[in-house]
């Protein structure tokens, strides 16, 4: 049993636990999650190799919290777009260029995690895609209440917000993976995504 597991978070601990992941995100976008050690995190967040392991059981232990902190980033900041008054369309706009912005600050990071999704047997496949799944229920109850609004059309909000959450990760893997990518069409892609998904979407679309 580590220190986590039966102490109550203080603000030391916290501000160690932060430190660490920050540090992970660098390296493991800087040298790959496979090649990522352990001493070099512990360099890079100026703390003994023996504390990370006070907060973090293991690498994966590390990545796994590096990802489920980017989720609560990404759910903070869905709460905070529901509560403005941009119309809707300008929302979706607005998340699409916080994740394509993140993707591209931490590019070895996105690739790792759309790795581990796909390649079959991953130990962190699960995880990872429980994790997904409660951005895309997220996803859901807001175009649910786009509908109860009279903003969106009539659908299955499930269905959807599955197909736009596959739509945007397959954008990423795109850019991602390939040799040849360009910073410009990441740049283009929050208007032209927010743009084909409001179309497709919005109350008077068959009109």
């Amino acid at each position: 049993m580590n220190e986590r597991s039966f102490t109550m978070p203080t603000k030391r601990s916290t501000d160690f636990r932060e430190r660490i992941r920050n540090a992970a995100i660098r390296v493991f976008s800087r040298d790959g999650f496979h090649r990522a050690r352990m001493a070099a995190i512990a360099e890079d967040a100026g703390v003994a190799v023996g504390t990370i392991y006070n907060y973090f059981k293991n690498k994966d232990d590390l990545l796994i919290s590096v990802f489920e902190d980017g989720l609560l980033e990404r759910m903070a900041f869905l709460e905070e777009l529901g509560n403005t008054s941009l119309p809707l369309r300008d929302q979706i706009q607005h998340l699409l260029e916080s994740h394509f912005n993140q993707m591209k600050d931490r590019r070895e990071l996105a690739e790792l995690i759309l790795y581990e999704r796909f390649h079959r047997g991953s130990r962190l496949q699960e995880r990872i895609l429980s994790l997904q799944r409660t951005i895309i229920g997220r996803i859901a109850e807001i175009l649910e209440g786009g509908i109860e609004a009279g903003w969106l059309r009539p659908c299955n909000p499930e269905i959807v917000a599955q197909a736009l959450f596959d739509l945007v990760q397959t954008m990423t893997a795109c850019w991602v993976f390939s040799s040849d990518s360009s910073d410009n069409a990441l740049a283009a892609a929050p208007k032209e995504l927010a743009d084909l998904m409001w179309r497709g979407l919005r109350h008077d679309a068959g009109a």
